[in-house]
């Protein structure tokens, strides 16, 4: 009977603590379903910025240009004729020397027409002696006629006679200048230091007064015009000539790494039509015989030393979100769109002016186009400069 009653209070037990263990269960499982999951912390995106601070700063100004010859010249023959002779260097890219000889005509016409000229105006000039004798007899035949008291008319003295002769004499004088004037463009001459660019004759090639024989630069000076901008011309020490003529420019063909140094000429006076700007013009003397030498067509980067500007903040030229807005973080870390003005660019810099009165600042490097106003931020400072 005790055993009995062991057994039964010991299969009690362990039901009872099956019961209890699965209202535990239970229980807990209820419990995890009625409490919400925790919720994820709000990620916000990181940000690269720049602290800028207003500074003074030296301008630069950069404008792009070609290189081109001050004096370029479409060299033309005078006179007609044959082409008899060729200089030996007359060809494309290569140099003649003011003065030279580049072609020569058949020159008989010509001779012929001078010898001409020159018997016509010995024939006046002894027209004029004769017609001068004349009017001299003529004025002594009056003295001794017993007319003295009465005055001569030009008629009886000869004077339109003479006048005649004299124009006659001018005029075959002026014939034998020009006879001698186009026998002597029948050379044709290298006006000044000249770069041959195209050759439009050979020997035996007819031409006639007015035709192109080659188009030639002056090799003497070359210049390139660079328009700019009125904040490029504000950056500028002066817009003053006087005050530009010793500044230094210093010229570039990144493509080739190259650089040559040359000076400011002249300030142009007016607004081009077409760009709407008002163009610096830098000259570069003998560019040929430079180093380096320097050819026209190049296509160059200039850059001119400006004024000292003050105030101004240096960005990274990734900032910019246009031409005249960059992204700034509030001192909450909310975005805001912030208006510049940029006043030059050097490089990967541009250095600019806000259009409120900030000194200092967050600017954001490298803009989204998903940014948005009063967005929420995590600047990180990262000097790109």
């Amino acid at each position: 009977m005790n055993i009995i009653n062991k057994k039964t209070i010991i299969t009690l037990g362990c039901v009872a603590s099956i019961f209890l263990a699965i209202s535990i269960n239970g229980a807990l499982s209820a419990n995890q379903q009625n409490t919400p999951p925790p919720k994820a912390p709000t990620q916000y995106p990181k940000v690269s910025v720049s602290l800028v601070q207003a500074t003074s700063h030296q301008a630069s100004v950069s404008a792009y240009g070609e290189i081109t010859s001050r004096n370029k010249l479409s060299l033309t023959s005078q006179v007609g004729g044959k082409v008899t002779q060729l200089a030996p260097n007359f060809l494309t890219g290569k140099v003649f020397k003011k003065g030279q000889i580049i072609a020569k005509l058949e020159t008989i016409e010509y001779k012929q027409a001078l010898a001409n000229a020159k018997a016509s105006l010995a024939d006046a000039k002894l027209a004029l002696a004769q017609e001068a004798l004349n009017a001299k007899q003529a004025a002594t035949e009056w003295q001794q006629s017993g007319l003295a008291q009465h005055e001569a008319s030009d008629l009886v003295l000869r004077k339109p006679q003479l006048a005649v002769a004299n124009a006659k004499h001018e005029l075959a004088q002026q014939a034998v200048e020009k006879a001698a004037y186009d026998l002597a463009q029948t050379q044709i001459i290298a006006p000044f230091d000249a770069l041959i660019v195209t050759k439009n004759i050979q020997v035996g090639s007819n031409v006639q007064a007015g035709s192109e024989i080659a188009m030639i630069y002056d090799i003497s000076l070359f210049e390139v015009t660079l328009p700019l901008s009125v904040s490029q011309w504000q950056a500028l020490a002066s817009g003053d000539q006087a005050a530009l003529t010793d500044t230094v420019v210093t010229l570039s063909d990144d493509a080739n790494n190259l650089h040559w140094q040359a000076n400011i000429n002249r300030v142009e006076q007016h607004i081009d039509t077409n760009s709407r700007q008002r163009a610096l013009v830098v000259n570069i003397a003998d560019p040929l015989s430079l180093s380096t030498p320097l050819f026209p067509g190049t296509f160059v980067k200039a850059t001119v030393a400006g004024a000292q500007i003050d105030n101004l903040w240096k960005l990274p030229a990734s900032a910019l979100i246009d031409n005249n807005t960059v992204w700034q973080i509030s001192d909450n870390d909310l975005l805001r769109p912030l208006t510049i003005d940029v006043i030059f660019s050097q490089g990967d810099s541009v250095y600019v002016k806000p259009q409120t009165d900030i000194q200092q600042a967050q600017i954001v490097n490298r803009p989204l186009a998903s940014y948005l106003t009063n967005m929420k931020v995590i600047p990180s400072v990262e000097e790109l400069l």
